[in-house]
């Protein structure tokens, strides 16, 4: 059953039927409409006020504005209060909170009433976010209230564990919309065909029917939530490979047993798939997040091979017989041209790989803009860039105080090569295309598609492993763990994988052009180490509030 679970309010956890009739009441009587049978307003339950005035009562989009304004008059003194939380609903969000569920609350009516009916009934505690449309009249439309609640929740993209609970036609069709499935309650304001022709995944009569959300498992659900649980490309595939294998023979463990039922023996065959899938699942999801990695390291033998055939072209060409050594130091003093082309053509690889990642995501999403590519405020491109210049230069300071570069000198011989080398040609390479190629292959995809199938903490951290593998030797390991964990979490609470590539850019420019001479002075006068290791804490403190407390106690605010 879905971890993350979204639940509308009216209708579905608040029976606040009268106390939105009596408002609609109240607004359409200053238009001279009198409506004296409440039942049959309450059609206004549910979705967006404007609209139901425009339908129902026939009015203009500025006078409807208008009954929305008159509504709101009542509401907020005596309507809001005439409310009360369906029998049972306390009890369930308890359980569902005991079996570790994620919840949130996603509605169309503004926000602010949402949150003063939730303290009201004292059940505000139970969810992670509280998301409802703005009082100015954006953000009405179901769709874009979900999206909402998916955002806080660092969901964007990830969406496969979520499920949306609503009474309404408009509580299904917007969570279709966002890429969710939705489960119909028809002791709200909606109907059985309502909800089921809108394509709700399952119908609960009554609250104590939504205890099956707190399943934990396969086994505990029934039958008829099983269209909640596996999508129907899924069950299709799986019934597919079920009728071949029996017209094979070689399903001898899903024989029908004495007094079992068809669906039993289906829920049998079902959870044994499922066995399978469990033991598949994770190796095919950590090939997939490291192949990247192993295809631009490919590309980079390639571009190695291609410059020693240039070189050993050169040598006939001049006449002058095989000298394998000669050819390895060549390729060794034109290290940076082989980290230019490789960063060049494994980026554009890696750039079209992660954008078909992008379209992927955004499947069955419409209209909606890829998260990496949110336009952050300047304040958090000014964050990113100096924490990434601080945070490369402490942990630099870290490992040079520890001096694990005298034992480990693999780091030195490689830094060796770089010198003397034309200056541009050190910053395009090192400076800007190498953090580019490596950010898209180490956050955009390992990273991003890690995080698909696991914990972000420990997304973070495996990533910047093989990060710090992909370095080559122990000194670069080290560093580029710790700096690879700042970039996957700057990427992880910004949103947007720029952040990450800001970060790193900042980061090896300065360690190009600016640590060098900082670490000369440390040399000659070693009394200022501690000194410039807390500037460096000092100065990395400001950007990381932005970065990682600001946009936190922002949704909190919100």
């Amino acid at each position: 059953m879905s971890q993350i679970i979204l639940f509308d309010l009216d209708g579905t956890l608040t029976e606040s039927g009268e106390g939105i009739t009596k408002c609609v009441q109240y607004a359409l009587s200053r238009f001279g409409i009198e409506e004296q049978d409440l039942e049959k307003l309450r059609c206004f339950v549910g979705p967006p006020l404007l609209e139901s005035f425009m339908e129902f009562g026939g009015l203009s989009q500025e006078d409807a504005r208008k009954a929305v304004e008159y509504y709101r008059e009542r509401y907020n003194t005596t309507g809001i209060y005439e409310n009360r939380l369906y029998p049972k609903i306390r009890e369930l969000l308890e359980l569902l909170k005991v079996n570790d569920k994620i919840l949130g609350v996603a509605s169309s009516k503004p926000e602010v009433y949402v949150r003063k009916i939730l303290e009201y009934f004292q059940v505000d505690g139970f969810f992670r976010v509280i998301v409802g449309s703005e009082l100015d009249g954006r953000r009405t439309r179901k769709a874009e209230v979900i999206e909402e609640a998916l955002r806080r929740l660092d969901l964007d993209w990830q969406r496969d564990g979520v499920l949306m609970v609503g009474d309404r036609r408009h509580d299904v069709e917007g969570a279709r919309e966002c890429g969710i499935q939705c489960i119909g309650v028809t002791y709200g304001y909606g109907t059985r065909e309502e909800l089921e022709q809108a394509g709700a995944v399952y119908i609960a009569e009554t609250v104590e029917d939504l205890g099956i959300l707190a399943s934990p498992n396969d086994e505990e659900t029934t039958e008829h939530v099983e269209s909640v649980r596996v999508s129907k490309k899924r069950r299709h595939s799986r019934r597919h490979r079920r009728e071949h294998q029996r017209e094979e023979g070689t399903r001898e463990d899903v024989r029908p047993v004495s007094g079992e039922n068809e669906t039993s023996r289906q829920n049998r065959q079902m959870a044994a798939d499922a066995d399978g899938e469990t033991q598949i699942r994770p190796l095919f999801q950590l090939w997939r997040a490291v192949y990247p990695v192993l295809l631009y390291y490919g590309i980079s033998v390639l571009v190695v091979c291609a410059m020693v055939a240039v070189f050993l072209l050169e040598d006939r060409i001049a006449g002058r017989t095989d000298n394998p050594r000669r050819t390895a130091r060549l390729v060794q003093e034109h290290n940076l041209y082989q980290i230019l082309f490789t960063s060049l053509l494994g980026g554009l690889v890696m750039f079209l790989i992660y954008r078909k990642d992008q379209f992927d995501r955004r499947a069955g999403v419409p209209k909606k803009r890829g998260a990496d590519r949110v336009w952050a405020p300047p304040v958090m491109w000014f964050s990113v860039i100096v924490l990434g210049i601080s945070g490369s230069q402490f942990f630099n300071d870290l490992i040079w105080l520890t001096r694990l570069r005298s034992l480990f000198p693999g780091y030195d011989q490689a830094a060796t090569a770089m010198t003397g080398q034309p200056v541009w040609l050190l910053m395009a390479s090192v400076g800007i295309l190498a953090p580019i190629a490596e950010e898209l292959v180490f956050r955009g995809m390992v990273y991003r598609r890690l995080r698909d199938w696991m914990a972000p903490w420990l997304a973070v951290l495996l990533s910047s492993v093989i990060f710090g593998l992909y370095h080559g030797n122990v000194v670069q390991f080290i560093y580029a763990l710790l700096t690879g964990s700042l970039f996957a979490l700057m990427y992880y609470r910004t949103g947007t994988l720029g952040a990450a590539v800001a970060g790193h850019v900042a980061a090896n420019l300065w360690s190009l052009f600016g640590s060098g001479w900082i670490r000369g002075l440390l040399e000659s006068h070693p009394q200022l180490v501690p000194v410039k290791l807390l500037a460096e804490i000092l100065l990395a403190v400001i950007p990381a509030y932005w970065i990682f407390a600001s946009r936190r106690k922002k949704s909190e605010k919100q």
